[in-house]
């Protein structure tokens, strides 16, 4: 499921399933969010691979992208152990 997380229907949707994993489960499970940077992102520049950032963030081929700098949030669900 993807979400703007930066809205406020999309801050609802990802309460509102944090709630229903929490009540639902009987296996202890988590909601994480995973950035996704879209089309003509402007802070698209720190994840190329000429960009390297002094703290060793981005450029890498499985880099994660910040959900301060993603237009649009992955929402996974995953089982904790």
């Amino acid at each position: 499921m993807t979400v703007n997380h930066h809205s406020d229907e999309g801050k609802e949707q990802i309460k509102t399933l944090r709630k229903l994993v929490k009540a639902n489960s009987q296996v202890n499970r988590r909601v994480c969010l995973a950035g996704r940077l879209g089309a003509n992102n402007p802070k698209a520049h720190k994840y190329r691979s000429r960009y390297k950032h002094h703290n060793g963030f981005g450029a890498h081929s499985h880099q994660s992208i910040r959900l301060s700098d993603a237009a649009y949030a992955d929402v996974y669900i995953y089982d904790r152990y």
